[in-house]
């Protein structure tokens, strides 16, 4: 069983918003206790004055740094987190609120010290910060239900491209793997993945509505299991004498196969072109052609 985990929330408080804090709040009690509130900025700046209030509401302490040299603010709470992570026992888990690339640094040495980093910024933080958090929300997901936002799908496949590598990643001799371990391993891929960002409340209502690639296979009470989809192509050729691969055409997209990617390898000899064949999609790829595996044929050149 996972520990429970008992954060420090750190907040960049000339970076962050304030009108989101207790959305943030709220959304670090979803994985853990809150014991330490922090928000750093330079009080004395009136464009820091709507903190004001949220920080008495939600009973944070406030960090007065005077902007002696640029990043001050940042600078603080850097060093009170490093203080923290090696003085303090009972926290095991920080979250830096913030999307300034510049933590990534800190969020590195947190993870690198075994404690789970979490971060809480907006869509345009960069990359390298987010990947180095064990979990990365964005502020824009928070406080929203499926009713708040028209589910959108990602580009270039990419949703599907995360979730089929995931599941490859997991599944073992049953060809089905729980919900929550897919949704687990996916965050160890992607930590920015959060299923707010296609419109979805959860993974579960994401995968049924947002997912091509896979479906959910069985919903028992207190769990249920999620497997690959079949898709349908057509061969594009017969595949040329001694050759043990060939590709099919799926929505005018080209994949390739090998003869022990055939659910029953002695149908090899029966693959002509334009053959229907059902698949399901692999995790790798041949040059720039995504692979199917599974393939049998569900129908005879006419």
């Amino acid at each position: 069983m996972s520990p429970i985990l008992n954060f420090a929330v750190l907040v960049d408080g000339e970076n962050a918003q304030a009108k989101k804090y207790t959305d943030i709040l709220s959304e670090v009690s979803n994985k853990g206790s809150i014991a330490i509130k922090w928000v750093y900025a330079d009080w004395t700046n009136q464009t820091n004055k709507g903190w004001e209030g949220v920080i008495r509401e939600t009973a944070s302490s406030p960090k007065q740094q005077f902007h002696i040299s640029k990043d001050a603010a940042d600078h603080a709470l850097i060093m009170d987190a490093i203080e923290l992570i090696c003085t303090n026992e009972r926290i095991n888990a920080i979250c830096i609120v913030s999307s300034d690339g510049g933590f990534a640094g800190l969020a590195q040495r947190i993870r690198e010290k075994g404690l789970h980093v979490m971060a809480i910024g907006n869509k345009h933080t960069p990359e390298y910060f987010r990947n180095t958090c064990h979990n990365f929300v964005y502020v824009e997901n928070l406080n929203q239900d499926d009713e708040d936002k028209v589910p959108t799908e990602a580009n270039d496949n990419s949703l599907d491209d995360l979730l089929v590598k995931a599941y490859w990643q997991l599944v073992g001799d049953s060809d089905d793997v729980y919900l929550g371990d897919l949704g687990t391993k996916i965050k160890q891929l992607d930590s920015a993945f959060d299923s707010r960002t296609y419109g979805y409340a959860s993974l579960k209502k994401l995968i049924k509505n947002g997912s091509k690639q896979l479906i959910i296979y069985r919903e028992l009470e207190d769990r249920c299991f999620v497997c690959l989809a079949d898709d349908e192509g057509k061969i594009k050729a017969t595949p040329a004498k001694g050759n043990s691969f060939a590709f099919l055409i799926h929505n005018g997209k080209e994949f390739y196969f090998k003869k022990e990617d055939l659910v029953s390898s002695s149908q090899w000899k029966s693959i002509k072109k334009n053959q229907t064949v059902s698949f399901q999609r692999a995790s790798k790829q041949q040059g720039k052609s995504p692979c199917a595996t599974n393939i049998k044929i569900v129908a005879s050149t006419p």
